[in-house]
């Protein structure tokens, strides 16, 4: 059963990705290799062109490595399941029932509290914890998560 397909009877309650926030120290590192780029070019000689190389694959691999990272990971809160998806070339698809959720955890530092991202961990009954780190709004996250499981229970106390 697919978290996509409609005539399954579920819906997409929620979606998250990793924070760019989470991923700061790869774009800084990119940038820094823009600037090398800029400064090889400038100097208009061998050692400026072979800078202004080596800044460009710096750039491609850090800023190309944030994207890429962003990409590989997404988790989806449908009205029965917290589905989390990792991976571009090969998946692993992990799965929670609302109703096997025993906790949700979010552990943020002070940065990221400002910065809204963090950690949630989604600990369930007979399955493997689901531990995802750099999560844009975890509190968010968690909260629509609470009243899913809620709704699901057929409570309408939140």
């Amino acid at each position: 059963m697919s978290t996509n397909d409609p005539s399954a009877g579920e819906t997409i309650l929620r979606e998250a990705r990793m924070s760019w926030w989470a991923l700061w120290p790869r774009i800084v590192l990119g940038l820094a290799g823009l600037a090398l780029v800029g400064w090889g070019l400038l100097r208009q000689d061998h050692l400026g062109y072979g800078v202004a190389g080596f800044g460009a694959l710096a750039f491609l691999w850090f800023v190309g490595g944030a994207l890429l990272r962003r990409s590989a990971m997404s988790v989806k809160l449908t009205n029965r399941y917290v589905v989390l998806q990792r991976g571009l070339v090969s998946r692993h698809t992990s799965t929670v029932m609302l109703n096997r959720v025993e906790s949700l955890d979010v552990d943020q530092s002070l940065w990221q509290r400002m910065t809204g991202y963090g950690t949630l961990t989604i600990r369930g009954t007979g399955s493997e914890d689901l531990r995802l780190a750099g999560l844009s709004d975890p509190v968010g996250f968690q909260t629509a998560a609470r009243q899913a499981i809620h709704a699901a229970a057929g409570s309408a106390n939140f």
